[in-house]
């Protein structure tokens, strides 16, 4: 038995079945042209466009509805440098302490990294995504969040793929939780 009321959805579109196909691969057409850059340019993004693509991601499921994820949007020229400090710094280990270990390192060889990170300083902007294990609905409570990584990494396509819509490009740097503490 149900404990709420069904909401119906009003904003819903019904396509013919040739009309689904043709968007469906009018979508595979333009997402396939997404790639992950490693060079930007410093031409300058607005602010709006930013905040759009947040607002498209915050809009993914998550489990129990708790929306589980914050995004921060940086441009500060100092904070990119203090980003980029850090990160290199995690990366060094990374990369010259071997703690990716060998195998992870020879995947990564044919791409060139390493741990020198400029991009993190020319990127007209940074999208810091964070996970909140716990905050419930409200964000302020103790109660658990659910299917926290699914939840924070279905948003993150979401944003990767709305930037990719608008024309941007991206490249998506994972850190460790301590650079951010």
């Amino acid at each position: 038995m149900k404990e709420h009321d069904s909401i119906p959805l009003s904003d819903y579109i019904e396509y013919s079945d040739d009309e689904m196909l043709t968007r469906s691969v009018d979508f595979y057409e333009e997402v396939k042209r997404r790639h992950t850059i490693r060079e930007f340019s410093n031409k300058p993004v607005s602010r709006e466009l930013i905040e759009n693509c947040i607002r498209a991601a915050g809009t993914a499921p998550s489990g129990a509805n708790h929306q589980p994820w914050f995004f921060c949007a940086i441009n500060n020229v100092k904070i990119k440098r203090q980003i980029r400090e850090e990160a290199e710094r995690e990366e060094v280990a990374f990369y010259n302490e071997k703690r990716a270990g060998e195998e992870w390192l020879q995947a990564l060889k044919p791409l060139g990294t390493d741990a020198d990170k400029p991009f993190l300083e020319i990127a007209p902007w940074l999208i810091a995504i964070f996970a909140q294990r716990t905050g419930g609905i409200t964000g302020n409570s103790k109660t658990k969040n659910y299917y926290v990584s699914e939840s924070v990494g279905i948003a993150t396509g979401i944003l990767i793929q709305a930037l990719h819509h608008s024309g941007l490009v991206t490249l998506t740097h994972t850190q460790t939780d301590e650079v951010f503490e």
